[in-house]
């Protein structure tokens, strides 16, 4: 059995923006990242796109 640590990761790759950016960018993106993370563990999220890893 192996241990994952962490069990998810949710990587952030924006750069340096506004918090209101940054929460827009969560706000529009949260359904997606949702479903995202319940059938995979490790995603990408910059401000273009979403990118999950393998």
């Amino acid at each position: 059995m192996t241990i994952k640590k962490p069990y998810k990761l949710l990587l952030i790759t924006t750069g340096n923006i506004k918090n209101s950016e940054l929460e827009k960018i969560f706000t529009n993106n949260i359904l997606t990242l949702v479903d995202l993370l319940q059938n995979h563990d490790y995603v990408e999220m910059n401000r273009d796109e979403i990118i999950v890893h393998q």
